[in-house]
């Protein structure tokens, strides 16, 4: 199972890189366009004490309640099938408290796993990949700098992202 599958953001991976002062990060995202291909709706420039920074690390927030139907649904499904795998191993296996009431067993296991990959898809929907980006942003829009912030499609964008921006600045964060 891929991320994409279970994710419905159009650009699941954020790359950030800061700057001290609004040159150098224009550079930056200019070589992000130029040299990296990126299109400038995947760019964007956060400004020291800017009021609009939530929305311009999250851009997807519509996209966030998608993923959180997802991922529960998708991971609740696959939880289950795993529970009921391991029942069917247990009563297979012939232990006598799973032989003698084998619709118990089939039933609980299922359930019990369903809700731990409904927990999974809670932790996935919460994106804790995201923390170190929004956290840096964060701190370096209170602190008076400037941070570029890359939302890129796949792996492979993401890469290039970062390869790029640790040129132009010491303080690159990046998602999962």
């Amino acid at each position: 199972m891929t991320q994409a599958e279970i994710i419905s953001e159009r650009f699941p991976h954020v790359v950030s890189a800061v700057f001290h002062d609004a040159g150098r990060a224009r550079d930056a995202a200019n070589a992000l366009a130029a040299k990296a291909g990126f299109d400038s709706d995947q760019i964007v420039l956060v400004r020291p004490h800017d009021r609009e920074l939530s929305s311009k690390v999250e851009r997807e927030s519509g996209a966030i309640f998608s993923t959180i139907l997802r991922s529960h649904a998708v991971l609740g499904i696959v939880g289950a099938v795993a529970g009921l795998i391991l029942a069917g191993v247990l009563v297979g296996a012939g232990f006598d408290w799973a032989t003698t009431t084998p619709g118990w067993v089939f039933g609980v296991f299922a359930v019990v796993g369903g809700a731990i990959g409904m927990l999974g898809g809670g932790l996935v929907s919460i994106r804790p990949d995201h923390e170190r980006v929004i956290t840096d942003t964060e701190d370096a829009s209170e602190h008076g700098k400037w941070t570029v912030v890359v939302h890129a499609r796949d792996e492979d964008e993401k890469r290039r992202a970062d390869e790029l921006l640790e040129h132009y600045s010491k303080k690159v964060a990046e998602s999962l």
